[in-house]
């Protein structure tokens, strides 16, 4: 059941429906996608509040990302995928996703033993999770976020600055990753792109989150976004010595950079984590910024759950590459937005993962022929 409110408020139908399936339960579990971002997340603890203010357990399940994007003053996360419990709650809501290939082999097991399954999200596949009334997608919301504060708006619910921090975090970080919003190196403040003035439902929702926010709330958010400002010499160095990484397909289309595991480098830096993040995300959009033939820019490099690629391309083709990498190498499982994405494999064995990216690469290798 697709839904999709462009500038519209979620009906108090659908709402009301969402709060009954949620306070019914005796536990919820708030289930994120691997590799999650500071949307995923921000949308996982707005709806902890939400729950616990209802005096309805909960806790938010990651696989093993999230930890990454804990803010100092925020809530902490209650477990991570690999602490998963045997038998999971009545009701899994599951955030920012509603697809398995979003998650692990593991967690899909996990979630497809529960009772009663909801899915709340701003991406669409081919292969949802569930196919009744408990999924709600709007393909036209730019961040999980803004639909877990539209949910909020029918529901006649006023959350406090804490989770109106963590609302306007998540929708930030998923704008600037959409190019919705600039941020540079020097400018404290994003840009507003013309692409965000001409979407109303973001403009709005942006909007009234600063109208809402104190000013320094506001600065916490973009200092905690904007981590190019704030690199040390060694993230510098790190960033720069990227680009003598890079590799290309046969034809130019597509350019990567690999960083194998045991990278000593990488290691230094703490491995995957949100600065890191930054810098790969940053590596990416610059190459494709910079080489008007490239299609696709990536990042093949290991993170405690395995070695993973993360991809954006600049004619919205991830999906479509995803997708046919599947073709001849099924166990691929990845997704995203068109423009960006990622996926990954649960080994950290150097073999496994070499002849994993290998088969990947042939797939990108074909698909631009």
């Amino acid at each position: 059941m697709e839904i999709s409110f462009q500038a519209r408020p979620i009906s108090i139908k659908r709402a009301e429906f969402t709060k009954r399936q949620l306070l019914k339960s005796k536990f919820v579990d708030i289930v994120c996608h691997s590799s999650s971002d500071e949307d995923t997340i921000a949308s996982a603890r707005a709806m902890k509040w939400y729950l616990d203010k209802n005096k309805v357990s909960s806790r938010i399940i990651s696989d093993g990302a999230c930890k990454t994007f804990k803010y100092k003053t925020g809530d902490t996360l209650d477990i991570a995928s690999e602490k998963l419990p045997q038998t999971p709650a009545d009701t899994v809501l599951c955030v920012d996703f509603s697809e398995y290939t979003r998650v692990s082999f593991e967690l899909k097991k996990y979630i497809e033993k529960a009772k009663n399954i909801l899915c709340i999200d701003h991406h669409s596949g081919q292969e949802p999770i569930i196919k009744n009334k408990n999924i709600y997608i709007d393909k036209s919301a730019k961040s999980c976020s803004g639909i877990i504060l539209r949910l909020f708006d029918a529901l006649k619910i006023n959350p406090p600055i804490k989770i109106k921090r963590t609302l306007y975090c998540g929708m930030t970080d998923d704008l600037k990753k959409n190019k919705y919003l600039l941020f540079t190196e020097n400018n404290p403040k994003p840009l507003k792109t013309k692409a965000f003035l001409r979407d109303k439902n973001t403009e709005y929702l942006y909007s009234r989150m600063e109208k809402e926010l104190p000013e320094k709330e506001q600065e916490k958010v973009l200092n905690h976004i904007n981590i190019l400002r704030s690199l040390n010499k060694k993230e510098k160095q790190f960033k720069d010595n990227l680009t003598k990484r890079v590799q290309y397909n046969s034809n130019g289309k597509f350019g990567y950079a690999i960083i194998p595991i045991g990278d000593k480098e990488w290691e230094a830096l703490g491995g995957d984590n949100k600065r890191t993040s930054a810098i790969l995300r940053n590596f990416r959009l610059t190459l494709l910024e910079k080489n008007p033939k490239l299609d696709s820019a990536a990042v093949f490099y290991p993170n405690s759950d395995g070695y993973r690629i993360s991809i954006h391309s600049k004619n919205d083709n991830v999906l479509k590459l995803f997708e046919h990498i599947r073709k001849t190498f099924p166990e691929f499982s990845g997704g995203g937005h068109p423009e960006r994405g990622g996926g990954g494999n649960a080994s950290l064995d150097s073999e496994k993962s070499v002849k994993w990216m290998n088969e990947i690469l042939k797939g990108i290798d074909d698909f631009y022929k």
